[in-house]
């Protein structure tokens, strides 16, 4: 009777796992470059700049209301690029936030400022000193610790003012720049964008998160805790609708595009519509 010989067997194994090494690295890799924010539809262009001005770490981004234009932010810099391709980086330190305002302009919360894009610079404008930042059709709001919230032209003058009880609170404003909303524990508060003259807002439940949608006046809720009931408030009209859900993510809607944008690896990246 013949024997079989073992020799082959070793390399038959180193074989198999070498082919399986590689499959595993084809099949983790392809999901992350289809997905990667250089590959992404409405931002690739854009996001591929800015890794080329700013490496990582990246802490924030911006984007403008006509999604022409993108920031990044770091510890020590901002990126800036747009349809040209060609990146501005501004040496700034301590950048806590970052927005567009309605006239594609950059403004920036670093080092205790507000700052203001100006020939491919970033001034102090005033000396207030916020922690959030949301762009409106006509300039920026700006939210400082203390909750005392201000909106600021375009040119650098004050619009209006107003309190914002507690800290931590969320700011964002809606689809054309002229609705803006205040989420501080479970507490919704509803602007006029430029003036900050209130608005009525009577969620049915404490509000965990919101999603702005494409009318001006109306938004998306999810009430807390996660996972309960959401509905769709239309805020002029006062009305509350039941709706099936909320997105898992958080994302935000463009001033001047029907689109979501929500954040991946310190870029932005496109999202569903909620």
């Amino acid at each position: 009777m013949r024997l079989l010989s073992a020799r082959p067997w070793p390399l038959t194994i180193a074989i198999a796992a070498t082919l399986g090494l590689l499959i595993y690295t084809a099949t983790t890799s392809l999901p992350y470059l289809i997905s990667s924010p250089t590959t992404d539809p409405h931002f690739g262009a854009l996001n591929d700049c800015l890794s080329r001005a700013l490496p990582a770490p990246r802490l924030g981004w911006a984007v403008s209301p006509d999604a022409s234009r993108a920031a990044v932010y770091g510890p020590r810099a901002v990126a800036v690029c747009g349809p040209d391709g060609v990146p501005t980086r501004m040496d700034v330190a301590g950048a806590l936030a970052a927005t567009f305002a309605g006239d594609n302009r950059l403004w920036v919360s670093a080092g205790g400022h507000l700052l203001r894009e100006e020939r491919g610079a970033l001034r102090p404008v005033g000396d207030f000193a916020p922690v959030s930042l949301s762009g409106h059709a006509g300039g920026v709001l700006a939210l400082d610790e203390a909750g005392q919230l201000v909106s600021v032209s375009s040119e650098g003058g004050v619009l209006g003012q107003a309190t914002v009880p507690g800290a931590g609170a969320r700011l964002s404003v809606g689809a054309s720049g002229t609705l803006a909303a205040v989420l501080n524990h479970g507490i919704l508060r509803v602007f006029d964008a430029r003036t900050l003259a209130p608005l009525p807002a009577e969620p049915p439940c404490p509000v965990s998160g919101l999603w702005w949608l494409d009318a001006p006046d109306r938004l998306l809720i999810g009430c807390a805790p996660e996972g309960t009931p959401a509905f769709t408030l239309d805020l002029r009209a006062g009305t509350q609708v039941p709706a099936p859900g909320t997105p898992a993510t958080p994302a935000r809607r463009l001033l001047g595009r029907a689109l979501y944008v929500e954040g991946c690896d310190g870029f932005p990246c496109t999202a569903p519509p909620p």
